[in-house]
């Protein structure tokens, strides 16, 4: 069989078995065959490329959507108790059993995937709702809990709330557990605990995984990258070399996601052009390469400053706008968004030309990638401007970032015979305290980055 077609016997007769071609012939017939084949499986294989790029790009859009719809499921849970932890914070000296039970109950009506609540004094679990069904853990003493209490004890020790999960429940059943250790003063009062059942949530944000053509795993990782048992889907799918790993962060970890389609890669295309491989093959191949390269440079074109090589506004726009939709006001997750302006470039561009300014914006952009994380995003925002996004970021350490950044964008430029410099004003914002979107950070930003640029001039 040759390309899908199936070669027949042929029935010879005294006529045919007469015949015997000149043995010049078959040269050039073979060898255009060779010729035929050898481009149309050039042309099969780069289709097939083409066709897994696609679905490489497919997939993580899927993966995308999966990613956010978890992160929206786990996010309408863990908001309720942020108000629930200031109320004991203030109320710890004066709460009044029949207030707290009401609060609590207020809460659990709002929560689609809880399945109690409870308030632990110290240690020991003094209010639970509802009492029904949850009966066993009132009075629960937390460090007789062999299995939890490594977890809670960390929780207390870090300050900072934790989801663990799925665990067996002294109530019975499993469920994930989000612990919120409540401060007075600096020091430990108790726990506000969450049980979050486990089928409730994971179907909420994969119900149309089946829909969709994908199957998926789901594993926790802690805070010290210690990995956890798989709690949804087949444990096998992360050691498949066809699946894709990507992360949700949770509060004192991370969700590890392994993602796999099981939608078929365009195997009948590839038969298609395996059959009709003898008749298309230089048209197939020209056509493969010309689109596969206009692709590239569209695409390089779309995303990327054609100068710095920096993701332009459009990109950095998508990756900064997703980061941010997985934030709500009060958020214990900080991002830093930097407005950069460059000081004395128009100088550079009027006494040096054109070419020393594309110098001085190519070196300032280097720099400033090479002053952050690999992690984080560099873009540049238009002209001299240019973005710089950091996720996870500690408030305290602002300084030393803007620090960096500025000394590493201010050192001098070797341009021929002439020696460059530009200046850096930089305008700094946090969300979500000083905005949710992109909008109100960069317009924030770009006032502070003008006050600062107004401060070093009076300076000098």
């Amino acid at each position: 069989m040759i390309f899908g077609f199936k070669t027949l016997p042929i029935r010879s007769s005294p006529e045919a078995q007469k015949f015997r071609p000149r043995p010049g012939l078959w040269l050039p017939a073979a060898a255009v065959c060779i010729i035929v084949i050898l481009i149309g499986t050039l042309i099969v294989n780069l289709q097939a490329r083409d066709i897994e790029a696609q679905h490489e790009v497919d997939l993580l859009v899927q993966a995308s959507a999966v990613r956010a719809r978890l992160s929206r499921e786990i996010n309408k849970v863990l908001y309720l108790t942020s108000g629930l932890s200031s109320y004991l914070a203030v109320r710890h000296n004066n709460l009044q059993r029949t207030e707290v039970e009401a609060i609590l109950a207020a809460l659990y009506r709002d929560s689609p995937h809880i399945r109690n609540f409870g308030i632990a004094v110290g240690y020991r679990v003094t209010y639970v709702h509802p009492l029904k069904g949850n009966e066993k853990a009132i009075g629960l003493y937390y460090p007789d809990l062999k299995d939890q209490w490594p977890a809670i004890e960390r929780t207390v020790e870090t300050g900072q709330p934790s989801l663990t999960g799925p665990l067996k429940l002294v109530q019975g059943g499993t469920g994930f557990i989000y612990r919120v250790p409540i401060f007075i003063n600096d020091k430990y009062w108790g726990l506000l605990s969450s049980v979050i059942d486990a089928e409730s949530l994971l179907s909420g944000a994969l119900n149309d995984n089946s829909a969709s053509g994908l199957v998926l795993a789901i594993r926790s990782k802690d805070r010290a990258g210690a990995l956890g048992a798989v709690f949804s889907g087949e444990a096998a799918l992360f050691d498949d070399s066809t699946a894709h790993l990507f992360e949700v962060d949770v509060p004192g970890g991370k969700w590890i996601i392994a993602l796999r389609s099981t939608e078929a890669q365009g195997h009948g295309v590839l038969l298609l052009l395996h059959g009709l491989v003898w008749l298309l093959a230089l048209t197939l191949g020209w056509s493969a390469l010309v689109v596969l390269t206009q692709r590239a440079k569209l695409t390089q074109l779309a995303l990327f400053d054609p100068l710095t090589k920096l993701p332009n506004r459009l990109l950095a726009d998508d990756r900064i706008s997703l980061a941010l939709s997985g934030l709500h006001r009060g958020s214990s997750r900080t991002c830093l968004l930097l407005f950069i302006d460059l000081d004395g470039f128009k100088l550079i561009n009027d006494r040096y030309g054109h070419k020393a300014g594309d110098a001085a914006l190519q070196s300032a952009a280097s720099r400033a990638k090479a002053a952050v994380r690999d992690i984080d995003t560099v873009s540049r925002w238009g002209g001299d401007e240019f973005i710089v996004f950091m996720e996870n970021v500690d408030r305290s350490k602002l300084d030393e970032i803007v620090g960096k950044i500025r000394n590493t964008i201010e050192m001098p430029i070797t341009f021929g015979t002439h020696e460059l410099k530009v200046g850096a004003s930089i305008g700094s914002v946090f969300a979500p305290g000083d905005g949710i979107t992109l909008d109100e950070l960069v317009r924030k930003a770009d006032e502070r980055m003008y006050a600062d640029k107004a401060s070093r001039r009076a300076v000098r």
